[in-house]
């Protein structure tokens, strides 16, 4: 989203509402800061999860089929 179309957004807004975008866009910058100060390369493993197969996954599911034999 660039700027201007979240400028006209934000002007669309009642003004009893600009005090609550204010608090979110402070909110947001406050987490982005403590997040470049704790860790300097992204992971967004942590946002969004992330799983560490050690093996191929054709062979994780023949071993799932596999699993009375």
């Amino acid at each position: 989203m660039s700027y201007d179309a979240m400028v006209e957004q934000i002007k669309a807004v009642p003004q009893e509402c600009l005090a609550d975008i204010e608090n979110y866009i402070q909110f947001v910058l406050y987490r982005y800061n403590q997040n470049v100060k704790n860790d300097n390369t992204p992971n967004l493993s942590k946002y969004f999860g992330s799983v560490n197969f050690q093996k191929d996954g054709l062979s994780i599911q023949k071993e799932m089929r596999d699993e009375w034999n």
